[in-house]
């Protein structure tokens, strides 16, 4: 079907009876669709039959050499047609949209007008300065060019308004649609743009986890411990028996050092007792409060007397050298 007449057929003749009303055969005329009207062409007229229910027998039915079918809802028509760009290869294409609505039902189907899309174009095409509008502009600036061809069509519009008779027919809109090409090629630099964009965040979220990870490692093990805890992937009682296992090989080896102390002479000029040195250093590397051994060790040693414990005479002759020196509390640990 067209716009603004979507049909239009010749009627044949009604034949005479006597005695009986002329009567136009039902299946001469077509379907009425709904928003259209019956235009009837009679004497050399056309005639609007209106909205009413159709009378087979109404003289001007009866009367009617052609019949047309006019729409007279309102319609978007759009005219479509390109312009050249600076480029042989690739053209622009424009799309003007129109709201068009037919007044007079008879001037239009006089004029037979089923294709008011082309008449747009065409109207449109007698735009000299449309048609070279788009030689100064590369396909890649379809933005500028939507802004310039708008103008231009709307002024165009403006001033030369398209003129049909029993119609009313104004500017919508305009749209400028980038070539096939281009709109793929658009898409592929979206495409890898996303990608790109996705791999820059999968790196920096990288950065951040190693980042997370390096600082809980640096927390030391017991912060290691404590997250594996709480996700989870470490069982409390196989940590306990671990941290125990590690307590009792840290106390042999403790047990080791200050044996090795006592028999090369360390504790000879010191008032510590190394059992409770032992658990002292012990207790304080497993996390516990330090005790005031070293403390009440030197009370002790003031109230026993001052200086250093003399040793029996026997001992000291039996010495050929002095003993080795002495490490701190930290050396111990």
């Amino acid at each position: 079907m067209g716009y603004p007449v979507l049909f239009e057929k010749t009627l044949p003749v009604v034949p005479r009876r006597l005695l009986f009303t002329a009567r136009r055969d039902r299946a001469d005329l077509p379907d009425l669709p709904p928003g259209a009207v019956y235009v009837f062409k009679v004497d050399g007229r056309q005639r609007l039959y209106g909205d009413r229910h159709l009378d087979l027998a109404d003289p001007t039915v009866v009367e009617a050499v052609a019949v047309s079918l006019v729409l007279r809802r309102p319609a978007l028509i759009t005219a479509q047609f390109t312009i050249p760009s600076t480029s042989a290869a690739d053209d622009f294409t424009v799309a003007a949209t129109f709201r068009c609505q037919v007044l007079a039902p008879e001037a239009v189907a006089e004029s037979g007008l089923s294709d008011l899309a082309a008449l747009l174009t065409s109207h449109l095409a007698q735009d000299r300065d449309l048609k070279t509008l788009g030689l100064s502009y590369r396909i890649d600036d379809i933005n500028e060019v939507r802004r310039v061809v708008d103008a231009q069509i709307t002024a165009y519009c403006t001033l030369v308004p398209p003129n049909v008779r029993g119609m009313s027919i104004e500017l919508n809109s305009v749209v400028v649609d980038p070539s096939r090409d281009l709109r793929e090629q658009s898409r592929r630099i979206r495409d890898k743009k996303w990608q790109h964009e996705e791999g820059r965040l999968d790196m920096a979220w990288q950065d951040i986890e190693v980042q997370r990870y390096r600082d809980l490692i640096a927390a030391g093990p017991a912060h290691v411990d404590a997250l594996g805890i709480a996700r989870n992937e470490i069982n409390v009682g196989q940590l306990s028996d671990r941290m125990h296992d590690d307590d009792r090989e840290r106390r042999q080896q403790l047990g080791a050092t200050l044996q090795m102390m006592v028999d090369r002479g360390y504790f000879d000029r010191m008032p510590i007792d190394p059992v409770r040195l032992l658990d002292e250093v012990a207790g304080r590397s497993m996390g516990a409060a330090p005790s005031r051994m070293l403390a009440e060790g030197t009370e002790t040693a003031g109230a026993v007397g001052a200086g250093p414990r003399t040793r029996p005479a026997a001992e000291r002759d039996t010495e050929s050298t002095e003993p080795d020196p002495i490490p701190s509390e930290e050396d111990i640990a």
